[in-house]
């Protein structure tokens, strides 16, 4: 890297926003722009002033929270954009606009006066510049470079290049912000959208080119497909390059409220913040992680807040089965965990869902109870009433992501969907029920215990 401090820039409030379905309430804004501050992020992009009152509150709230990263803006470029996020008190205006001909020509775009005027304007106020150029890697490269000279020179002190149609791959990245910090003087950043499945890679080579900074969302939402997640460029910054960025054992919690808000479900796979990116399924890498080797992942999983998980099935090994068990209270010898592992292997499609059902298992198969209590199995029926202007369907398929949910139900009269539920404690229940209720399109929920079943 030509950079050893790289700027993370977050825009989780702001091109997060712009995700299908999400719309950040001004206290959540708040919130996780706190979150955001505690990790360390350098930028918290909140918004766009210019939209609505309620935008440009947000932003000014979280402009006035006094936290250490700079607060940003975005504004188009236009007199009155530019003025509406003055006003907020920010330190930084993101100043968006394009060099693509095709574009400019087609939304009627011009730079050269309004770039003049915002600047200005800006910088009389004692409010720094980013200059965000949409469609950097679909333009011309000499049309580029006026742009970003004429920018430099009038008194911005960074360039953001954005892929926004995610054209590019890591070499022709590379060699586009190679070309520009040649020729300008300036801290060049890079924004990388997600269509290819690039988005970090394409960040990391942007870096490598002479790129000072990132701009990223939490778990990667955005427009469309969405930009570079910041767990993921954190983690590979620190694993490839030794450099650090944000602290990683934040991210769990700032991903899990980000989704809560957004309604948006993560994949329990995705990298580092996902429910099972540190859980290990098959006898050698259970061994291995079980030693403190990094069998799965590039980091430590205590690094970024985790902890290793063992899903127990026909493919574990005697030591993690063994290891699982004495967690529950069950010291067995060896060959009472190879009769368990026996017993798993000959009914190979058994779904063990939590300790509780391990713990029935192994009672069912050696007659042995835990030493120690285990929870109960708490199972739930919950009716959701929906919003008048949402899809029941795609309220119906978020939830389904949810951990413990069994069943869904498009129901007809007073609630629109039933769901079954299950925990292995109330306070796991009640966090499953948040989830639920923190779904964009949830109007209200009723819930209640299952007794028994026949």
């Amino acid at each position: 890297m030509s950079c050893l401090k790289i700027k993370i820039v977050d825009s989780t409030l702001c091109e997060g926003e712009l995700a299908a379905g999400v719309s950040f309430t001004v206290d959540q804004k708040v919130e996780v722009a706190r979150e955001l501050d505690r990790i360390g992020v350098d930028v918290i992009e909140v918004g766009r002033p210019a939209i609505s009152d309620e935008d440009f509150e947000a932003v000014r709230e979280v402009a006035g929270e006094g936290l250490q990263a700079e607060v940003a803006a975005r504004a188009w470029l236009s007199a009155e954009e530019v003025e509406a996020a003055i006003e907020c008190n920010i330190d930084r205006v993101m100043l968006a606009t394009s060099a693509w001909k095709e574009a400019s020509n087609r939304l009627g775009l011009s730079w050269e006066k309004e770039l003049k005027e915002g600047i200005k304007a800006a910088l009389e106020r004692g409010v720094k510049v980013t200059l965000l150029i949409e469609w950097a890697s679909q333009t011309a490269l000499q049309d580029l470079l006026v742009l970003c000279e004429q920018a430099v020179s009038e008194g911005a002190d960074t360039l953001c290049l954005v892929d926004t149609s995610s054209l590019l791959g890591p070499n022709e990245v590379r060699s586009l912000f190679e070309e520009v910090k040649k020729k300008v003087g300036a801290k060049l950043e890079a924004k990388c959208y997600n269509a290819m499945g690039l988005a970090v890679a394409n960040a990391i080579a942007a870096l490598s080119g002479g790129a000072e900074g990132v701009h990223v969302a939490v778990n990667g939402i955005g427009e469309g497909p969405g930009i570079t997640s910041m767990a993921e460029v954190a983690v590979a910054l620190k694993t490839l390059a030794k450099i650090e960025t944000v602290r990683l054992n934040g991210l769990p919690r700032l991903s899990m409220l980000v989704e809560k808000y957004s309604g948006i479900p993560l994949p329990t796979h995705s990298p580092v913040v996902g429910d099972y990116s540190f859980t290990v399924k098959t006898g050698p890498r259970m061994d291995l992680a079980l030693e403190g080797l990094n069998v799965l992942w590039p980091i430590k999983p205590e690094e970024a807040g985790r902890k290793v998980e063992i899903e127990v099935s026909k493919y574990c090994s005697v030591k993690a089965i063994g290891n699982k068990l004495e967690k529950l209270g069950l010291k067995l010898d060896n060959e009472q965990v190879n009769v368990v592992l026996k017993a798993l292997r000959s009914r190979p499609a058994l779904r063990l869902h939590g300790d509780m059902d391990l713990a029935s298992f192994v009672e069912e198969v050696l007659g042995i109870k835990p030493s120690v209590e285990v929870p109960k199995r708490i199972e739930a029926s919950v009716m959701v009433q929906c919003t008048s202007n949402i899809h029941t369907a795609s309220v119906a398929k978020r939830i389904l992501s949810i951990e413990g949910v069994e069943e869904v139900f498009e129901l007809s009269g007073e609630f629109d969907i039933e769901v079954r539920l299950s925990a292995s404690s109330i306070v796991e229940l009640n966090e499953r029920l948040d989830r639920i209720r923190a779904i964009k399109g949830v109007a209200g929920t009723r819930t209640r215990l299952i007794l028994k079943r026949y």
